[in-house]
C-alpha cells in the first residue's frame, strides 16, 4: 500500500463517493467529458489535499490568515506526494526568464567574460591581493617595484596637512609623474602637486611564488585608496594598473565592481555592451536560439563550473524540439503545445522526486514525432521517482500511459486505452464566394504568402512551434484592426469587428461572460421592492459596492496568497457565500432573489427569463452550445478549457456578421471527442452566421471542419 495513492469516497466537484488506486512513480491518465469528474479529481481532491496537507506543515505564525484551509470532502486519501499543478497561466515574462537561465548566463558572464573599455577598447579586469604579484613577475619579474596608493584629494586640499598624515602613518614617499618625493623633509614643497598622487607603500622585487611582503603591501595601498594598486616598474617607469575594480590595461580607465545585475535585460548599464564571452555579448546569447546556445557552450574552451547545468537544461528543451526558441522569446508569444513542452522542461530540470506532476492538455497541437518524445521525457519524470497525472485525450499519449482512467458523470473506471484507427473523413473543401484577405511578403515571422477568405472557417495547421499562434496575433489581427505592417496586404475592407479569443484575463462569473448581468440587474432594480427601497440597478451588481457582500466584495470566498502555490480560498461567513447582502437577497422577481439567480443553471435560467428576448437568445445560445448544466455564478476560472471556450462563442454567436472576424487558437486544446464534435459544430454555426473564422489548430477533427487551410512550413 505504500506504492499507491489511496483515495476513498471523494465528493468533491460532483464526485460520487469515488474509491481510486493511483500507482506512485507512474504516468497515469484521466479522460472524460467537461465537468465529467477528471478535473474535480485531480485538482479539487488531489491537488488540494496537498496543499492543505503544505499548509498543515507550516508554523502558526507562517500560516498567517490561511490557517483555516478546508477540508477536502473526501473519507480517506492516503501516500498522497507533494502536488504540482503545471496550468495554462503563463507566469514569467520571456524563456530565459521562466527557465532561471537569464541569471545564469549573466553569471557565467560576470565570472568569466572579458570586459573591454568603453574609450580606448582595452580588456578591463580587477585583480585579487594574491594575484597582484603574480601578475607583476609576469611583466616585471627579477625587476625592483614599487607598489603605489593613488591618493585623490579635492582642489584646494591641503597637502601639507596631508603629506603630515602620511608620515605620521609611516610613509615616507610619494611618486608624482617621474620622480619621487620624500615625506622627511619640508612639506611646503609638495603644496603645488595638484589633485593626485601615489603614495610609495614598499619596494621589493616580484616573483611568481608570491610572497606574505607582496601581499601585505597591497591590502595597504588598497586600504588607503578604496581598492586601487598601482605598480611602478622603477627603471622604466612603466605602470601596472591591477585594481580590485574593473580596470582598462591600456588607458588605466576604471570601472564599478561588475555584478549579474548589471547584465540585466532591463539594466540601465552601459557594462552589458563592453562584456563579452568568447566573442559574444550578453544581448547576444539572449537573442539566439537554445540549440545555437547548446552548440556555443559545447565548443567554448573557458572552463564554466554551471555548464553542466547549463547544459542539462538545453538537451532537455532540444529534446522536445524547443531548439529553434529563442531565449529572449515572450512565454505570450509562445503556441500552447511550445508553452506546454517548456513546462516540462522545466520540470525534467528541477531535480525533483517524489513529486505528483499534473499536465493539462499537455498532447495539444503536437504531431506525432513530438509526442513521442514528449511521452519519453513523462517516463523519464516517472522514473526519478515522480508520479505524473496527465488530464488529456490526445491519443498517442492516453496510449503511452501506464494507466488510464475514463470519467463519466462523476465516476471513473479504469480502461485500456485503444488508439481509433479510423481517419477523420477528408472533406471537399471549396473557396468560399467571400472575398479574399492576402498577406504576402517578408515581416516579423518571415515570409508569407497566404489567403483568407472572409465568411470562411479558415484553420491554420503545421507543426507545433511553426508560428501558427504568430501569424494568428502577431500578423493578422494587428493588420484587422488598421495597424501598420511589414507585410502587403490586398482585399481588407474597413469597419472590421476582431474578437480574439483567450482565456479570461481576470476573475468574473458566466453571467458577465454572457454579458447579460447587466441586465439582469435592471431588472431587479425596477421590481417594486427594489424601488420603494431605493436601490438602483448598482445594487446588484458584483463589480460595484453597495448590495454586495461588504466582507468578501462580493465573491463569496475569501481567497488567499501562497506565494509559492495556487491560493487557496475559504467560503465567507457574513454571507454564508451567497455574495449579497441580505436586505438584497430578501428582494425577489417572480419569487426568485438575485442571489439565487446565480445558483441558476443555464438551462433553468433560459426558461426563467424567456420574457426576455436578449437574455433568453444569449441563455439559449449556450444551452445549444451544450452548456445548460453550468451555473451561472460560476467563476470562470472553474471552468474547462472547451467550456469557457464555448460559452465565449456563444455570446459571439448572438452579434455574428459580416464585418465579424473571430480569431482562435488550439480551439481543440486536447477535448474530448464528444466535446470537440460541440466546439466544431459552434464553429461552424458562426460562419453560418455570417462571421469569418480563423483558428490555430492541427487536431483532426478541427482541420475536417475547415473551408480554407493555410499550411505553415
Amino acid at each position: 500500500m505504500n506504492n499507491i495513492i489511496k483515495v476513498r469516497g471523494a465528493r468533491t466537484g460532483g464526485l460520487k463517493e469515488v474509491d481510486m488506486d493511483l500507482p506512485l512513480g507512474s504516468v497515469i491518465c484521466f479522460t472524460g467529458r467537461s465537468s465529467s469528474g477528471r478535473r474535480a479529481m485531480a485538482l479539487e481532491v488531489l491537488f488540494a489535499e496537498s496543499r492543505r496537507r503544505y499548509m498543515q506543515a507550516l508554523a502558526p505564525a507562517e500560516r498567517g490568515n490561511s490557517s483555516g484551509l478546508a477540508q477536502v470532502d473526501v473519507d480517506e486519501i492516503a501516500g498522497l506526494p507533494p502536488a504540482i499543478y503545471l496550468e495554462p497561466d503563463r507566469r514569467g515574462r520571456t524563456v530565459g526568464d521562466y527557465l532561471q537561465l537569464d541569471g545564469v548566463l549573466a553569471q557565467i558572464m560576470v565570472d568569466n567574460g572579458e570586459m573591454h573599455c568603453s574609450k580606448c577598447g582595452g580588456l578591463c579586469r580587477g585583480y585579487e591581493a594574491r594575484e597582484v604579484e603574480v601578475e607583476t613577475a609576469r611583466h616585471f619579474s627579477g625587476k625592483r617595484c614599487l607598489v603605489l596608493a593613488p591618493l585623490k584629494l579635492g582642489a584646494g586640499s591641503d597637502w601639507v596637512g596631508v603629506g603630515q598624515e602620511l608620515r605620521e602613518a609611516g610613509f615616507t614617499r610619494i611618486w608624482i609623474g617621474s620622480e619621487i618625493l620624500r615625506l622627511d623633509g619640508d612639506l611646503t614643497e609638495i603644496s603645488g602637486v595638484g589633485s593626485l598622487v601615489h603614495v610609495v607603500v614598499d619596494r621589493l622585487v616580484p616573483t611568481p611564488e608570491s610572497s606574505v611582503r607582496f601581499l601585505e603591501a597591497v591590502r595597504v595601498s588598497r586600504s588607503i585608496s578604496s581598492g586601487q594598486t598601482v605598480v611602478l616598474e622603477v627603471e622604466s617607469n612603466s605602470v601596472l594598473n591591477l585594481n580590485q575594480q574593473p580596470t582598462c590595461g591600456q588607458c588605466g580607465h576604471q570601472y564599478q565592481e561588475l555584478a549579474a545585475v548589471d547584465l540585466g535585460e532591463n539594466s540601465s548599464s552601459d557594462l552589458a555592451r563592453q562584456v563579452s564571452l568568447g566573442g559574444w555579448k550578453m544581448s547576444d546569447l539572449r537573442e539566439c536560439r537554445l540549440d545555437e546556445l547548446r552548440v556555443f557552450f559545447a565548443k567554448t574552451s573557458v572552463a564554466i563550473p554551471a555548464s553542466a547545468q547549463i547544459e542539462a537544461i538545453l538537451a532537455e528543451i532540444c529534446g522536445v524540439n524547443l531548439g529553434g526558441i529563442a531565449l529572449n522569446r515572450s512565454l505570450d508569444s509562445l503556441g500552447a503545445g511550445e508553452w506546454q513542452r517548456l513546462q516540462l522542461v522545466a520540470c525534467l530540470s528541477s531535480g525533483l522526486m517524489g513529486i505528483l506532476y499534473i499536465f493539462d492538455g499537455l498532447g495539444s497541437q503536437l504531431d506525432t514525432g513530438v509526442l513521442l518524445k514528449v511521452i519519453e521525457g513523462l517516463k523519464r519524470l516517472a522514473e526519478r521517482g515522480n508520479t505524473v497525472l496527465l488530464l488529456d485525450h490526445t491519443p498517442d499519449l492516453v496510449a503511452g500511459a501506464d494507466q488510464v482512467w475514463e470519467f463519466v458523470d462523476g465516476s471513473p473506471s479504469q480502461i485500456q486505452f485503444k488508439p481509433s484507427s479510423t481517419p477523420p473523413v477528408q472533406k471537399k473543401r471549396v473557396k468560399s464566394a467571400g472575398d479574399l484577405v492576402a498577406i504576402y511578403g517578408q515581416g516579423g515571422v518571415g515570409c508569407l504568402d497566404v489567403e483568407f477568405p472572409q465568411g470562411a472557417l479558415t484553420c491554420i495547421r503545421g507543426f507545433s512551434g511553426s508560428g501558427k499562434t504568430r501569424l494568428l496575433f502577431e500578423v493578422l489581427s494587428p493588420i484587422l484592426k488598421g495597424k501598420a505592417s511589414n507585410y502587403e496586404v490586398v482585399g481588407l475592407e474597413r469597419n472590421k469587428r476582431v474578437v480574439e479569443v483567450i482565456a479570461p484575463g481576470r476573475e468574473s462569473t458566466l453571467m458577465e461572460a454572457l454579458g447579460i448581468f447587466g441586465r439582469i440587474a435592471e431588472l431587479y432594480a425596477e421590481s417594486p421592492a427594489a424601488v420603494s427601497l431605493g436601490w438602483g440597478r448598482d445594487a446588484f451588481l458584483l463589480d460595484r459596492p453597495g448590495g454586495r457582500c461588504p466582507s468578501c466584495e462580493g465573491e463569496g470566498r475569501h481567497y488567499f496568497d501562497l506565494e509559492f502555490l495556487e491560493d487557496i480560498s475559504l467560503a465567507c461567513s457574513a454571507c454564508e457565500g451567497r455574495r449579497y447582502r441580505e436586505e438584497i437577497r430578501e428582494i425577489t422577481l417572480r419569487g426568485v432573489s438575485i442571489a439565487e439567480v446565480l445558483e441558476m443553471s443555464i438551462v433553468r435560467a433560459s426558461t426563467h427569463f424567456i420574457r426576455d428576448s436578449k437574455l433568453h437568445q444569449r441563455l439559449d445560445a449556450a444551452v445549444g452550445y451544450g452548456l445548460g448544466y453550468l451555473l451561472l455564478g460560476q467563476n470562470l476560472r472553474d471552468l474547462e478549457r472547451g467550456e469557457w471556450l464555448r460559452l465565449r462563442l456563444a455570446l459571439e454567436s448572438t452579434r455574428a456578421s459580416r464585418n465579424h472576424w473571430i480569431l482562435i487558437d488550439d480551439p481543440a486544446s486536447g477535448d474530448h471527442a464528444d466535446d470537440l464534435r460541440l466546439t466544431a459544430a459552434v464553429l461552424r454555426g458562426l460562419v453560418v452566421g455570417g462571421a469569418t473564422v480563423v483558428v490555430a489548430d492541427q487536431e483532426p477533427r478541427i482541420v475536417e471542419e475547415a473551408d480554407w487551410l493555410v499550411d505553415m512550413a
